[in-house]
């Protein structure tokens, strides 16, 4: 399989770039195509960095499981004072029953239409404020729903327990020991050497003139504690490489995670501790190797797949810095992303 030809198709279903990194124990492949930016023509290059939106609560889960290791937070404990009712476990597998805060996306960016620089000024308490005048969707434990409000929850109770921003906490804990020095949460506009990204001309949220919409530099809140980190997809399959391989968690943690309960939805079969089971892209493309374990990332202007083998030894990463124009357009994207990411992942080398 020619990889760069397989990229070259993945930009032909409408984004401006893509870059796939793939890991096995018997070698490595780094490719990329398209562009970086639109309106200089920069090409994109697996060097440059892109918000992997929900990919980001891999990283989270694994500072939270740290935690539990150290005996600062309790995994089976009550997350009150934010959340009482609810426990930590039920906050990172989505069982706890709260729902978002946001209601209708199309009126929620509103404001973003009239002022594209409009900021979010809502901290996560007044966000979690704003989540628990919500009725429960469910009582907690009893069914499944993903929201990114757990992932406000998660954030106060991590820096309640360190006494650090999340930010710091991730820092310390979980990039610095790594290595991840491309690696970051911004919460904000993108700066530096980041991928621009990009909306479709034609897209009901900010909608624009004739040519993709550069979204970069818009802040939403869910580019926060649930979807803010910026990476390359060689530190994220260098993060997945540690903690699916036991460098990050000590192993009954690291079960744990991986103790999944049945997800109702199209990106993952099964979802554990803030990562998933998965076999099959968005209902399309199906692994020939059995199920991987990652996360699929929609952030604004920007896609993230990864995935990894239960034992670390293999992963791909495909980011994208665009996103379809259309449902047959996404249709097209997931089949060519996910013929890659599976030839990639079950290759018996790459």
């Amino acid at each position: 399989m020619d990889v760069q030809d397989q990229l070259e198709a993945i930009v032909a279903t409408g984004v401006p770039g893509a870059v796939a990194v793939a890991v096995r124990p018997d070698g490595r492949i780094e490719a990329a195509a398209g562009v970086a930016d639109l309106e200089s023509g920069e090409p994109l290059t697996p060097e440059h960095r892109c918000r992997i939106g929900s990919v980001t609560k891999i990283f989270v889960a694994t500072l939270v499981l740290q935690l539990v290791a150290e005996g600062l937070l309790d995994l089976d404990g009550d997350a009150a004072p934010f959340a009482a009712g609810i426990t930590i476990r039920q906050l990172l597998n989505h069982t706890s029953g709260l729902d978002d805060f946001m209601g209708d996306p199309i009126a929620f960016f509103e404001p973003y239409r009239r002022d594209p620089a409009h900021r979010w000024e809502l901290g996560p308490r007044e966000e979690l404020a704003l989540v628990m005048e919500k009725p429960r969707l469910f009582p907690p434990g009893e069914g499944w729903a993903y929201h990114g409000s757990n992932y406000i929850v998660l954030r106060l109770l991590v820096e309640e327990a360190t006494g650090q921003p999340l930010r710091d906490a991730l820092r310390e804990r979980v990039l610095a020991p790594l290595g991840l020095q491309r690696t970051d949460l911004v919460e904000g506009p993108l700066r530096g050497d980041c991928a621009r990204g990009y909306l479709p001309a034609e897209n009901p949220i900010l909608p624009g003139g004739p040519e993709p919409l550069d979204v970069t530099e818009i802040d939403v809140p869910f580019h926060r504690a649930g979807g803010g980190i910026v990476s390359t997809a060689g530190d994220v399959a260098t993060m997945l490489r540690a903690l699916l391989g036991g460098g990050l968690l000590p192993d009954p943690l690291r079960t744990e995670m991986l103790d999944a309960v049945e997800s109702d939805w199209n990106e993952t079969d099964r979802y554990g501790l803030g990562i998933g089971e998965i076999t099959t892209l968005m209902g399309r493309e199906r692994s020939q190797s059995g199920a991987a374990w990652g996360h699929l990332g929609f952030s604004m202007g920007y896609i993230a797949i990864a995935l990894s083998s239960d034992d670390g030894k293999r992963q791909v990463v495909i980011c994208a810095n665009g996103q379809p124009a259309s449902e047959a357009a996404e249709g097209s994207f997931f089949d060519t992303a996910g013929y890659l990411a599976w030839r990639l992942y079950c290759a018996d080398s790459p």
